[in-house]
């Protein structure tokens, strides 16, 4: 029959739902469909979603719900951008890191590193304290760690951290090269340890280099420290970049310049991470020794292999013409996937697919601040 007004007609089931006490549509759902739909949310929002409602935080923190998203984005290193930002690279979208309630002291000049699931960072602060920080990015749970009496200036110092998977317990270490009163050629080079489980630093070696520096990078893979060094020009300023390695057990008696293994080939600026437990280098390629940044002509990757340097991959010429004219790189990689930065562009390379791709980050700005790579990983505490 025709309706003989205008008025709006509710349903009387309506009308009852709505004089009885309103309930959430996701009470109704059972818990395993539930649980099918928060996984679908960005990672980075899951901490939010936990708080909705202990209903939400229970399925979050379920082993059913860890074994959904496992398969999915935290499967991939996140890049870790500007403060409160990081970039998946699933999604290519940069999320918002909630760090409002994080109450972990901010220095102007840092230095960061990440393994797992955990990021160290060593800081300046205002009053010229030097402090050195563990955190877990996702969840803004931290960590200060008294700094090592040997580390007195940031920037000269090297840092990397290693975490277990199995304990959770982590290891930093510390490289620092200063000069010794009264001495005109040689430096002393020190290498400490902490230890999340004694919660103390240990000196592992002191040892006077002649003519040579400890670098900007290190990296530890399987219980072994590698770190870069380079000619100061004291003694032979002909020797070449490289690096040396340090077993943390102390098994090594030998001096650090008996491991010296040099770079593959002329690099002004290169990077050193561990991937799966081995090690790789990220650097320019110059056209010779004198020519530095002015004159580059690409970007190679490196996988060491006892003593000798196999490259594995060199970044194709459109991609690195794309770099357009920055100068300078800068590289972090974790597990499968590298981030080779210049300005504000990103590059990544996919170690088992060994697949180039190229991501536009020109609405944030990378060149302005030290980032690193994580694996987002929300159960792990500092």
């Amino acid at each position: 029959m025709p309706r003989d007004d205008k008025k709006r007609r509710v349903s009387t089931a309506i009308c009852e739902c709505d004089r009885s006490a309103k309930v959430s549509m996701d009470w109704v759902l059972p818990d395993d469909l539930l649980e099918q739909i928060l996984a679908c949310l960005p990672f980075a929002d899951l901490g939010r979603a936990g708080a909705v409602c202990p209903r939400w935080r229970g399925i979050i923190t379920s082993r059913s719900f860890r074994e959904i998203i496992l398969h999915g984005v935290s499967q991939r290193p996140w890049l870790l951008g500007p403060p409160g930002l990081a970039f998946d690279p699933v999604y290519s979208v940069w999320c918002k890191l909630d760090s409002s309630r994080s109450k972990a002291p901010a220095p102007f000049m840092l230095k960061v590193v990440a393994s797992t699931g955990l990021i160290s960072v060593l800081g300046e602060y205002k009053n010229g304290y030097s402090g050195l920080i563990v955190c877990n990015p996702l969840t803004r749970k931290w960590r200060i760690i008294g700094r090592s009496p040997r580390v007195e200036n940031v920037f000269d110092t090297t840092l990397a951290i290693t975490v277990s998977r199995t304990t959770s317990s982590y290891k930093v270490s510390t490289v620092t090269t200063k000069d010794l009163p009264g001495v005109l050629i040689g430096r002393e080079l020190s290498i400490e340890l902490y230890n999340s489980e004694t919660k103390m630093w240990v000196t592992c070696m002191t040892e006077v280099l002649r003519g040579w520096r400890s670098g900007y990078d290190s990296a530890i893979c399987d219980g072994v420290l590698y770190f870069s060094i380079y000619p100061t020009g004291d003694v032979s300023p002909e020797n070449s970049c490289g690096l040396v390695m340090y077993d943390l057990s102390g098994r090594c008696s030998n001096g650090l310049l008996a491991s010296f293994v040099p770079v593959p080939c002329s690099l002004p600026r290169g990077s050193l991470m561990n991937m799966q437990e081995k090690l790789v280098l990220v650097g320019d390629i110059s056209k010779d020794d004198r020519s530095l940044f002015t004159s580059m002509k690409g970007v190679g990757i490196w996988v060491l292999n006892g003593r000798e340097w196999h490259e594995i991959a060199r970044m194709p010429d459109d991609l690195f013409l794309g770099f357009g004219s920055y100068p300078w790189l800068r590289s972090y990689g974790l597990k499968d996937l590298i981030y080779i930065l210049r300005g504000p562009y990103v590059v990544t390379f996919d170690m088992n697919q060994k697949q180039w791709s190229r991501n536009s980050l020109a609405e944030v700005s990378t060149c302005i601040y030290a980032g690193s790579c994580f694996e987002p990983w929300r159960e792990i505490v500092p």
